[in-house]
């Protein structure tokens, strides 16, 4: 144990190590705003993109299953209705194919890393 001036020392500056390392600790939704940014898919407001980015995760859980009915063809699986949807709100808010890709990909690294891309 340390003695002598260092005694008082100690505590503190544990103290404030664990302060620090708290305070550069990010949230969720602050890591996948800040992947966006790396990528330049600055577009929407960021609460709508967080919104969306939680979508893309919720929707992970739906059959990738089509069906096929004779007289109509194949009909998309419910999880490819939804990506579809995705798709075309990002494209909506000015997001390019390549950069929705990104979006997907950025969404799942963070929100729902075990998550199949596409």
């Amino acid at each position: 144990m340390a003695s002598g001036p260092f005694r008082a020392v100690l505590p503190a500056a544990a103290a404030v190590l664990v302060a620090a390392a708290i305070a550069r600790a990010e949230s969720p939704d602050d890591q996948f705003l800040g992947l966006l940014s790396k990528h330049g898919l600055n577009v929407g407001p960021p609460d709508q993109m967080i919104a969306i980015a939680h979508e893309r995760c919720d929707d992970d859980r739906l059959s990738r299953s089509s069906w096929y009915i004779p007289p109509f063809g194949r009909s998309p699986s419910p999880f490819m209705v939804a990506m579809t949807r995705i798709t075309n709100e990002l494209k909506s808010q000015g997001l390019t194919v390549p950069q929705v890709g990104q979006f997907m990909r950025d969404a799942i690294t963070v929100y729902c890393p075990g998550a199949k891309d596409g």
